[in-house]
């Protein structure tokens, strides 16, 4: 999230002093250097508001009853949540509002949503990750009670907690799991946020370890995932929860299929689920409980669906998400996408929105699913909504955040033929007012089983790197997921050859369409990513004028080696790195790891890591500057002890977007806007 303090007193008292000192770094590259005399680069936009926006109101949740909604937003000097009721949905003065001051979330997912309502549309639970080590805790507050203690339901240091389910409608019950028992797994709890107490449903022990728990449409246990092996790779059952407490199977998936249902509705005997089994791409399916048919309700030949999207506690998927370059929003019930196009049309013509959307979905429903929170998302802003269907009343809910005319570039797709015909997919953005090519920037998604997504053009850390003057290049390489089966297993072994190669393959496709500079290039990423900045500098398949390494590995054995308790995908890594139990493929790693190679480095190195990573190590970035600091070659060390795979604190990542900004600036030529002002701002 990119919030930070609200203005403070000392804060603006200080601005004026500060502006003098906080000067902007002009740009040294030719290209840019012409575009600023010509006057055609844009204006300058502080670091701040990409990082720490004072304005952020965004991630709106509606109540199940419908009659409160729940946002994202800053309280005091960090982030917080804010309440109001519907009613006072279209008060842009902010009447009603009711804020907590939670402070840093836990990242979106990784625990379950980072917030979200109980089912008696009171009580509210969150998500925190307090030190980044992913052993995340729960709490819950009530809505009506700003300023009461919340209740923290799983105060225990070193254990992760992860948010499943609501209850039964209207009780202030809800299900979490916790590993506080057995690192390795995960048991089942329901608490009670009236009683604030907490009883055990399920355990994850006897013959094979759950590897997830699912609740049904009748809100109690339905089903769950079980690994039948004790090494991962082995096959899972999907497990149905009889009457009588006993567990029938649905399904067994093999080591590299995929099967996760959605929802499981024992009434209906339906149950919903995305799938690849039998086929490249993932599908969304319907199975019939009674005679075990199963029914493809959407698929597509070019990619894997995203999502699926169903009403809030019964009922058959009404869309699906889907992402082949551009994002696309597939309504299965027509008389909803009906209503959300009539919706859109009158947000355009009262100016909430200036061009035709490139999605519009429902981001959160309420019980009767006639009023919904829209979330549309042009290509520089995305606008929440509420929409009463009956009514067709319509409100904008977050305050305008578009970006000034000619400030930011748009995203576009590309795809090329990488040198072994496999055609590999990706995002470009090109810097404003550069006329030829331009300093690139290749920004590589971790994983690798990941992707990078289509963005709209606003306060995006890309789009901060194209407001300095970069071009920006997002490499979809083989091993990424959303491509279906067989892109994915294309990166077996691939990590330090072929999915290198793409990487490069594609920074030489900016060089040929005009838009990268190939003699001002440099590489970013984070995790994996940050693994490929190192292999590309080693390998120096192009004349990269420095890297920026974010958390990335060095050490391979090490990192498999070390990995979380909870992890339960080996085999994905054995697959893609080797196995580090046999010892020729545990050599072979060890010399594809950048520090069996680390001598190579040549180019300016910036490494990033935090203290309380448990991914991967910060020993694998200590060896890393330690080495090329015995060699004498230039690298500069930020590390965080309050962080650690994600940096994720506002003013944690203020400094590290700053040392970035002037990084760049000095290996690619680019702007800095200078010291920022918010990095005064007291903890």
């Amino acid at each position: 999230m990119r919030l930070a303090s609200r203005w403070m007193a000392a804060a603006a008292a200080l601005s004026a002093v500060l502006a003098l000192g906080a000067c902007a770094t002009a740009p040294t590259d030719p290209a840019l250097v012409a575009a600023q005399k010509e006057g055609a680069l844009p204006p300058l936009v502080p670091l701040r508001r990409f990082v720490a926006n004072v304005d952020y109101v965004d991630g709106h949740a509606l109540s199940p009853d419908a009659k409160k909604l729940l946002w994202v937003q800053v309280v005091g000097t960090d982030i917080g949540l804010g309440v109001r009721p519907t009613a006072d949905a279209a008060d842009t003065a902010g009447r009603g509002v009711k804020t907590f001051a939670t402070g840093t979330l836990a990242r979106p997912f990784v625990s379950g949503p980072t917030y979200s309502w109980l089912a008696d549309s009171r009580h509210v639970a969150y998500i925190k990750d307090f030190s980044g080590d992913e052993n995340t805790q729960l709490f819950v507050v009530d809505s009506e009670q700003p300023d009461a203690r919340p209740w923290a339901v799983t105060p225990w240091p070193g254990v992760r907690s992860t948010y499943v389910a609501r209850g039964a409608a209207g009780s202030t019950r809800f299900f979490f799991t916790t590993n506080r028992r057995d690192r390795a797994s995960m048991d089942l709890f329901e608490g009670d946020a009236a009683t604030r107490t907490v009883r055990e449903v399920a355990r994850s022990e006897g013959d094979g370890r759950v590897l997830a728990w699912m609740i049904g449409t009748d809100d109690q246990l339905a089903g769950r995932t079980r690994q039948l092996g004790s090494a991962d790779g082995s096959d899972v059952a999907i497990e149905l929860k009889n009457p009588d407490g006993s567990w029938r199977l649905l399904r067994t998936v093999k080591a590299f299929d995929f099967f996760w249902p959605h929802r499981i509705d024992l009434g209906s005997g339906k149950v919903w689920a995305m799938t690849n089994i039998g086929r490249d791409k993932a599908a969304l399916v319907e199975i019939d409980l009674a005679g075990g048919s199963e029914r493809v309700l959407a698929e597509d030949g070019e990619v894997d669906l995203d999502s699926a999207h169903y009403p809030p506690r019964q009922g058959a998927p009404y869309a699906y998400g889907i992402e082949p370059g551009l994002p696309r929003f597939v309504y299965l019930d027509a008389a909803l996408g009906a209503d959300v196009a009539q919706a859109v049309q009158t947000a355009r013509g009262r100016g909430w929105l200036d061009s035709e959307p490139v999605l519009t979905r429902p981001s959160s429903v309420a019980e009767d699913s006639r009023r919904m929170v829209l979330r549309a998302v042009t290509g520089d802003e995305g606008v929440e909504m509420l929409l009463d269907r009956d009514t067709q009343q319509l409100s904008r809910l977050t305050p305008p955040r578009k970006p000034d005319p000619g400030l930011f570039s748009p995203v576009e797709p590309f795809s090329f033929k990488a040198s072994d015909g496999l055609t590999v997919h990706g995002y470009v953005v090109r810097p404003r007012g550069v006329k030829g090519p331009a300093p690139l920037v290749i920004d590589i998604h971790g994983g690798p089983w990941g992707r990078d997504r289509w963005q709209a053009a606003g306060f995006t850390n890309t789009q901060m790197l194209a407001n300095r003057g970069y071009a920006v290049l997002h490499v979809n390489y083989r091993g990424s997921t959303g491509y279906g089966r067989a892109f994915m297993l294309a990166g077996a072994h691939e990590y330090n050859r072929r999915m290198q190669s793409d990487i490069a393959e594609a920074a030489q496709w900016a060089i040929d369409q005009g838009i990268a500079d190939p003699k001002r290039m440099a590489v970013f990423g984070a995790s994996f990513g940050g693994f490929s900045v190192l292999a590309q500098l080693i390998q120096k398949r192009h004349d990269y004028r420095c890297g920026i390494d974010v958390v990335g590995v060095a050490n391979w054995p090490r990192v498999i080696e070390n990995w979380p308790p909870f992890w339960r995908n080996r085999h994905y890594f054995a697959m893609t790195f080797g196995d580090v139990e046999k010892p020729a493929e545990r050599a072979e790693m060890l010399a594809n790891s950048p520090i069996s190679q680390i001598d190579r480095i040549t180019a300016p190195l910036l490494v990033i890591h935090g203290s309380n990573d448990v991914r991967v190590l910060r020993q694998d970035s200590d060896d890393v500057v330690a080495e090329l600091r015995r060699l004498g070659r230039p690298v500069q060390y930020m590390t965080f002890a309050d962080e650690g795979h994600s940096v994720r604190k506002w003013r944690n990542r203020l400094a590290l977007w700053r040392e970035v900004e002037d990084t760049l600036a000095g290996c690619l030529g680019g702007r800095s806007n200078g010291f920022d002002f918010y990095q005064l701002m007291p903890r």
